[in-house]
Formats: structure tokens, sequence, C-alpha cells
């Protein structure tokens, strides 16, 4: 019997990549290709879809090849990728600026003046209203000539089926939930977008076929005409349902580019959280996110072994793990916070990375294990307000993304939370296989998500060390007096954003 395959592309905030996946669900082969962050000026953060558009299709057609198989085994495609991506197309099919991500945070001014007119806290000039009315008021001829403002995942199923439909987790404009859909009616009349509805794409299901693989994106991307390509998710479902975690109360955390911990509710009003995400149908997540998690691991790698990394490439974090294991906890009472590009409330948009408490007897190997103890440190913040909004005690929590490959980092957040963390296999793969189960419910060979959990198998477990409950009690409590007592400071040298 021929073998078929499922083509998921897992696209980061830096990278993508395509992974292909057995009816057993197993990973057969995967390719990886990068792409740039563009950042113009301070809070802003662009990308060229015309770049990861290549970036695609290079990784489906390298992914191809070093599996061996002919394209025609593929029988289904689905895309995962990161969601308030603004892409504007004009009526000829042209790309008309950089996309603005999700990290971009330039539409400060606006945010504050949604605020005012919704009547309640919408978000801050991160938020993806704020930035389609900077788009609106400051670039207003590219607004004009816009027919459709796309996301990525709606951007890169049109140019692989020429079919233009987003999906429910990327959807700021249409809900199956009364008390969403009021509020989203509410921003839209605030931000003056009343008018503007025809420019954003229908919506479909997450399992819903959008379109079959055209010939042109057949070529581009070395497959077949035909294969069915499915509505997909941005990362964050994707990666929640990639770990099992997507029933009720079912909590995991995440170490990407980004980092967060998300909590699966039925209602918003069941967990105060900073942010929301739409699930499906049934449930919301409620999200707890770091705008800098492994991304401020690569930087201080890169700053502090930077000789290393171009000397070993990928295989200078291995170097790292083993140069920095014996530092003990806490760093020998060094501080690190990861804020490259700001945080998102309670901290915020203005605050900056610091090392507190820097002595002549730290060492390069300090300041990368105090970075990666901040990550820790904010996900405790988070995991403690999970807890008491909750009214339970979490005893173990799944982890997964590429710094959950380090043994080093998940010991030192099982000692830093004082729970245990589990770790599944391939744990860089989780958002493609959280895209593998929706196309195979898709495809109806998979009836829904929920034995997706007792499928994750546990690869390895990490009980915390009581040895250390100590000293990361001691300088946790510091870490979060770290933000309020520089507030100030931090908007006298870098403004109100």
């Amino acid at each position: 019997m021929i073998q078929k395959y499922i083509l998921s592309f897992d696209c980061g905030t830096t990278a993508v990549k395509a992974v292909l996946i057995n009816f057993e669900g197993k990973v057969i082969c995967n390719a990886k290709a990068e792409y740039s962050l563009i950042q113009l000026h301070p809070g802003w953060a662009e990308q060229n879809p015309e770049e990861l558009w290549k970036a695609i299709c290079k990784t489906s057609q390298n992914v191809i090849t070093k599996a061996s198989i002919k394209p025609d085994q593929i029988i289904g495609l689905i895309y995962a990728a990161p969601w308030k991506n603004i892409i504007p197309i004009d009526a000829n099919g042209n790309v008309l600026r950089n996309s603005l991500i999700w990290m971009d945070a330039r539409a400060s001014a606006q945010a504050e003046r949604l605020n005012q007119a919704a009547g309640f806290f919408v978000g801050t000039g991160q938020e993806y209203w704020p930035r389609l009315m900077w788009v609106k008021e400051n670039e207003p001829e590219i607004w004009e000539n816009a027919k459709v403002i796309m996301g990525l995942n709606t951007y890169f199923k049109w140019k692989t089926t020429g079919q233009i439909a987003t999906e429910p987790s990327d959807d700021f404009f249409h809900s199956c939930n009364p008390s969403i859909q009021s509020d989203y009616d509410k921003i839209i009349h605030a931000a003056g977008l009343d008018k503007d509805l025809d420019k954003f794409p229908p919506m479909k299901l997450a399992t819903e076929e959008v379109g079959k693989v055209t010939i042109q994106a057949a070529e581009e991307m070395g497959l077949v005409q035909g294969i069915p390509v499915f509505g997909g998710f941005g990362d964050l479902p994707a990666i929640t349902i990639g770990t099992g975690c997507c029933q009720e109360n079912m909590v995991h955390i995440y170490f990407g580019t980004s980092s967060w911990l998300v909590d699966i509710i039925r209602n918003r009003e069941d967990i105060e959280a900073p942010q929301y995400f739409t699930f499906n149908s049934q449930y919301e997540g409620g999200l707890f996110a770091l705008q800098t998690g492994c991304f401020a691991f690569d930087w201080a790698v890169e700053q502090f072994y930077h000789s290393e990394r171009q000397i070993l490439g990928g295989e200078v974090f291995d170097f790292v793990n083993k140069d920095i294991a014996g530092i003990p906890a806490g760093s020998d009472n060094l501080i690190a916070t990861h804020w490259l590009n700001g945080e998102l409330p309670p901290l915020s948009k203005n605050a900056k990375s610091v090392f507190f408490n820097v002595t002549s007897n730290h060492d390069r190997r300090h300041l990368v294990h105090a970075v990666m103890e901040s990550i820790c440190y904010t996900h405790r913040r988070y995991l403690e307000h999970y807890e008491k909004a909750a009214g339970k005690k979490l005893h173990s929590i799944r982890v997964v993304g590429g710094g959950a490959v380090s043994d080093l980092w998940m010991q030192m957040l099982s000692d830093v939370l004082q729970i245990t963390v589990e770790v599944p296999e391939s744990p860089r793969y989780t958002g493609a296989m959280g895209t593998y189960y929706c196309a195979m419910v898709g495809l109806g060979y998979i009836k829904d998500y929920n034995a997706v959990y007792d499928t994750v198998k546990i690869q390895r477990v990490f009980k915390p060390r009581n040895e250390n409950a100590e000293i990361y009690d001691k300088l946790y409590k510091i870490y979060l007096e770290l933000h309020p007592a520089l507030h100030n400071l931090y908007g006298s040298i870098n403004g109100v954003y």
C-alpha cells in the first residue's frame, strides 16, 4: 500500500518548518527556512510577505526531496501561522506594503483613542485594531487601494489556492460567541472601521477545505495540482492541539521565539487573562504571553557566544547548555529581564532588558543563565495569576517548543515554578502535529480532538528540586520589583508607547 502524507507548514516569527507527517501521526521529515524581521524604528516590526512565501516554497520542495516521496502521495496541506498580521493586497493581487506583524507596537496613539472611544480597555499599540487605524490614518493611499487586508495564514492559503478565507483564531470581526461579537461590534465602531468591513476576508472553519493547490502554486512548491488545503489556524490553537491540552481547564506552556501560558476556557469570564484567542466554537484560550522567549535566549547566545556560533551554527545551543550547566540556581544572585522588545501588561512596551546586580565574579555563562531564568520568572508570575483566578493548584504542566529541547532549561523551569514539567516527544513539532490533527479531521479520518491528549507521548519529566526553592523564591520576589522600580525611568529614556 502506498503511504499517504499530510504536509504541514508551521510558521513562526522568524522561520518556517515544512513537516511531512504520515497517517499514524509520525513526523517523517522536515525542512526549515528562515526569514528576516524588519525593525525600522523602536516598537516597529514588519516582514516582507513575498520573502515568507519563498520560504514556504523552498521548504516544500526540500522536504519532498529529503523524504524521497512523490508529490501525489500528499493528500492534504495545512498552515499554522502567527496571528494579527496586516497584509494589504490590491485588486491586481499586489502586496502594497510590508506586513505589520503581531509584535509591532507603533499604534500607541490610536490605541489610547480607541480605548477611550470604546469605553473599555481594548489593548495597547500592539493590538490589531489600533494598527489598522494607524495604516488608515498614516498611509491613506495604501488603505484606499487595499481590496483585501489579510492575515498571514490567509495570505499563504491565497497564494496556494487562489481563494481568500480567514479562520476563527485570526478573525477579529466575527465570532459565534454573542458576547465576543458584541465587543467586536463596539470596537469596530469606535475604531471607525464600520465602512471598511468589505476589506476583510470571510471566515471558514479550521477543518474546512478552503480550496485546492493551483497549477502555479504546484510549480512553485514542487507539488501536484488539486491537493486539498484546509483552513488551519494561528500558531496558538495549533500548538494547543499539538500538546493535547485542548479540553476545558487544560494548561500548557510554549517556549518559542515568543512564549506563553495558555488555559482553555469556555467563557472569557472564567479567567481574567491579558489576551484571549478563539479556539473553536466551544472554547476560548486565555493567553498569558511573553513578547520574547527563546528570542531573548537566542539574542544572548549571539552576543556572548558569537565566535562559537560562527563555527558551530545551530549546534551552538548544545554547546551553551553544556557550558552553563555548572552555574548555580539563581546565577549567583544575578537577575536579567528578557524584555528586549518591551512586554505586555502588567509590564510595558517601553520596558527594555537589564542585567541587575552584575559583579566582577560573573561571566558570560551567568548572563545567559540569568536570561533563561528571567523567562521562567515571568511564567511563574502568570502561573500564580492563573492558579489564583482558577482557585486550584497545578501539579504538572506540559511544555513544548524549541526551548523545551533543553533539559537544563526545563529543569530550571520546574525548579522556579515548583511543579512537575512534562515534555512530549518532538516538542519542536507541536504546531505541525496540531495542524496534522486538524487536517485529519477535515479529511474525515478523525472525528474530533478529544482523544489527542492521550495520544501525545510524554518523553521527559522534570520534578522540582526542593534545594533550589529558597533561592528562586527570593530572586523571584526581587524580579517582580524591577519593573515598578524602573517604570518611570523607562518612560524618561524611551518615551511612552
